[in-house]
């Protein structure tokens, strides 16, 4: 059973090899005991019974239902569904068995891509239980530690950190998600399989240096944001699950360290030199 260390969370993945993401290969672990069991099942006819359930969420593209307390997803075309425990260790992914086919090119990489984010949104629960959290951002590697570029898409994080890499040939932790653990105490951020279209990821991990909100502007300027503006826009920019107020409590808790712990700063920028120097001189007097 192929094993995975991701954001120092174990994942056993039992899976045919094919149906497996490229992304995780570099996270593949022969060390340590799993926290979290993931089993990838096909099967016929997709008939759900969800009675009983109680319907907590609704979006285009799914049906989510508490049941017995444990988590229920349906797909919105009904080929695939899965369960998730309560105390999230365990996880089960049913798929319908016409997408059982490894000889078919166009279907292995819907199956994949498919588990590939089934399991992003089992991490975002699993990793509220540890003090962690998932960011959208663009994280570069600067002097051993993490600085995080968070912004909506399309705003121009990936551009400012291409610039970083261009300029001062920065790693790029992950191009578009970043995970944070609070480690003894200390934010610590980690690069994950699920990069978007960015294509840049690497499997390490480095202590949090800063938090950096980019916005466009017609010209560069920088400031350090108070506790509760940066509370603000750092909840703003995570993946949550709102139809969960303990898990929310969790997410908030370690928001509210995160932001206690480490500078965050909103950058008004254009797409040029000058902001990376701007961030530059204000990691530089940290």
């Amino acid at each position: 059973m192929p094993k995975f260390s991701i954001a120092d969370l174990i994942i056993n993945i039992l899976a045919p090899d094919w149906a497996i993401h490229e992304n995780f290969k570099l996270f593949t672990t022969k060390e340590g005991e799993p926290d979290i069991e993931c089993r990838v099942i096909f099967k016929g006819h997709q008939d759900i019974s969800v009675e009983g359930a109680q319907l907590i969420m609704e979006t285009p593209k799914s049906k989510i239902y508490e049941i017995n307390g444990n988590i229920l997803n349906i797909s919105g075309d009904r080929k695939a569904y899965s369960i998730t425990s309560k105390d999230w260790t365990t996880y089960k992914i049913y798929i319908n068995s016409e997408y059982n086919d490894p000889n078919n090119e166009e279907i292995i990489q819907k199956v994949k891509n498919g588990i590939l984010a089934s399991l992003r949104d089992l991490l975002i629960g699993a990793l509220a239980q540890k003090n962690g959290l998932i960011i959208h951002s663009s994280t570069i590697i600067w002097q051993d530690t993490g600085i995080v570029f968070s912004a909506p898409s399309d705003t121009g994080k990936t551009t400012h950190t291409l610039l970083w890499q261009q300029m001062y040939q920065t790693p790029v932790l992950d191009g578009d998600v970043t995970a944070c653990r609070i480690n003894k105490d200390t934010p610590v951020v980690y690069g994950l399989p699920w990069c978007g279209t960015s294509g840049q990821f690497i499997n390490a991990s480095v202590p949090l240096g800063a938090i950096v909100f980019l916005q466009q502007s017609q010209e560069n300027s920088i400031i350090k944001l108070d506790f509760q503006e940066a509370f603000l826009r750092l909840t703003a920019r995570c993946f949550l699950l709102p139809w969960n107020q303990r898990l929310m409590d969790q997410y908030l808790n370690t928001i509210q360290r995160i932001v206690g712990k480490v500078s965050c700063y909103l950058l008004n920028c254009l797409p040029n030199q000058e902001s990376v120097e701007l961030v530059k001189e204000c990691l530089k007097k940290q």
